[in-house]
C-alpha cells in the first residue's frame, strides 16, 4: 500500500496531525512569548518556508545545501505556493536573501533553470524593470566560510525571518529543525552570521 504524500497546501491530504500541527504554525506567528516547535517533515518545511516569506514584513535569510525542488515526493522550493508568497514579499518591498553550499538545484540544473529564480525574474520583468536583485539574491558561500562555521561548530542550516524568528536545522542527515518564535537573540544571531555569509559568499545570479 502506498503512503499517502501530504501535500501541505491541499488540506484534504491533511490526517489530524498534520491539522494540528500548520494550525499551531499559524497562531505562533502571532505569538509575542518565547516558542519552540519541532519541524521534522518535507511538508513541514514547505509550509513554514511559505509562512516564512508571507509573515515577514522586511526579509527572509536563508542559509541552506541547496534550493532542492522535491524532497520525498513533496515539492519544496518547487512548489508555486512558496513562490507566490515571495513574489508578495517582493511586492511588499521586502527582500529574500540566499547562500548556498553547493549549486542552486540538488540536480546540478543552470541557475536560471530554477523555478524560484525564474519566478523572480518575471517579477522583476513586470515591475517595470526592478532589478530582481534588490530584492532577490542568491550567493554561494565561501569554503573557508563554511570551514569557520565547522570550526565555531555551528555548522547546519537555518532560515530567519526579520531577524525575530527562526528555523534551524538539528540533523544535516534530514529535515529535522526546531522553529523558534519570540526569541529575538538567538534569531538576531543567526541573522549576524548569515550577514558575514553574505557579504563574502559569490554571486549566482
Amino acid at each position: 500500500m502506498t503512503a499517502t504524500i501530504i501535500d501541505p497546501f491541499d488540506p484534504a491530504t491533511w490526517g489530524e496531525d498534520e491539522k494540528v500541527y500548520f494550525s499551531q504554525i499559524d497562531s505562533a506567528f502571532g505569538s509575542k512569548g518565547p516558542l519552540l516547535i519541532g519541524n521534522g517533515e518535507p511538508a513541514h518545511a514547505a509550509y513554514l518556508i511559505e509562512r516564512f516569506l508571507t509573515n515577514a514584513e522586511q526579509e527572509v535569510c536563508l542559509f541552506s545545501g541547496c534550493l532542492k525542488q522535491e524532497a520525498q515526493g513533496v515539492a519544496v522550493y518547487g512548489d508555486p505556493h512558496i513562490h507566490e508568497a515571495m513574489c508578495n514579499l517582493f511586492d511588499r518591498e521586502g527582500k529574500l536573501m540566499i547562500v548556498l553550499e553547493d549549486d542552486v538545484d540538488a540536480d546540478g540544473k543552470d541557475v536560471d533553470n530554477h523555478p524560484m529564480v525564474a519566478c523572480a525574474k518575471q517579477w522583476a520583468d513586470v515591475n517595470d524593470g526592478v532589478g530582481s536583485k534588490s530584492f532577490f539574491d542568491i550567493r554561494k558561500a565561501t569554503s573557508s566560510s563554511i570551514q569557520r562555521l565547522k570550526e565555531d561548530d555551528i555548522y547546519h542550516h537555518w532560515m530567519v525571518m526579520d531577524r525575530r524568528v527562526f528555523r534551524l536545522e538539528t540533523s544535516m542527515e534530514s529535515y529535522k529543525a526546531a522553529v523558534g518564535f519570540g526569541r529575538s537573540g538567538f534569531a538576531d544571531a543567526l541573522a549576524t552570521i548569515f550577514d558575514d555569509l553574505f557579504e563574502s559568499a559569490t554571486p549566482l545570479i
